[in-house]
């Protein structure tokens, strides 16, 4: 999974479009932790 992340990323810096504070302040979170908000869950199955 993370290989498929790396393209756009290297892509996204080459085009100077990469929003660099965003990606420098990304953070991992747990998955097995996850609990979907349900707001977005609601407007999701709305559009």
């Amino acid at each position: 999974m993370a290989g498929q992340a790396v393209v756009p990323v290297l892509v996204a810096a080459r085009e100077k479009v990469l929003d660099r504070e965003k990606f420098a302040g990304a953070r991992s979170f747990d998955l097995d932790s996850f609990e979907a908000e349900p707001e977005r869950d609601a407007a999701a199955a709305v559009a």
